[in-house]
C-alpha cells in the first residue's frame, strides 16, 4: 500500500488502526503473488484494540523505589517471622493504610464543610435564588 494511494493512522488516545487500501494496492499485491485471502479487500478498514478496564486495587505494578536501610531492615526482619507476609506485601500494607488514613479525614473535613454550609442561612437563601432564577 504507497504513502500516495493509501492511508494508515493510529491514534493511541481511541487505540484505532485506520487502513485504507486501493484497488492499485489489491492488485499490485495480487500480482506480486500474495494469497487473494491474505489481501486486504478495497477500502477503509478500521481496527480497534479493545481495553478492559482494571481495577487500581487489584493491579500490582512494579517500580524501584529508594527507602531507608534501617526501614527495609525493619520489614525484613517481620517478614522472617512463622506465617508472616513477605516484606514487600507488608510495605504496601502499610502503605495502603496510611493511603485509607488519608482519604478518610479528606472525606472528614469535606464533611464538615458540608455541615457547615447546610447548616447556614445565608447560603441556603443563596442557593435558593439561585435555583429560582434557573
Amino acid at each position: 500500500m504507497s504513502e500516495k494511494n493509501s492511508t494508515q493512522d493510529i491514534s493511541d488516545k481511541t487505540r484505532e488502526y485506520v487502513l485504507e487500501t486501493t484497488q492499485e494496492d489489491y492488485d499490485r499485491m495480487k500480482a506480486e503473488g500474495i494469497d487473494e485471502e491474505a489481501i486486504p479487500s478495497v477500502g477503509k478498514h478500521i481496527f480497534r484494540r479493545r481495553t478492559r478496564k482494571i481495577n487500581p486495587r487489584e493491579t500490582k505494578i512494579k517500580m524501584m523505589m529508594f527507602v531507608d536501610g534501617d526501614v527495609l531492615q525493619h520489614f525484613k526482619k517481620r517478614a522472617e517471622a512463622p506465617n508472616a507476609a513477605p516484606y514487600q506485601t507488608q510495605i504496601n500494607q502499610e502503605l495502603r493504610a496510611a493511603m485509607e488514613r488519608d482519604l478518610e479525614d479528606e472525606k472528614t473535613h469535606l464533611d464538615e464543610v458540608a455541615e457547615k454550609l447546610l447548616s447556614n442561612p445565608n447560603f441556603l437563601q443563596a442557593i435558593s435564588e439561585k435555583l429560582k432564577a434557573a
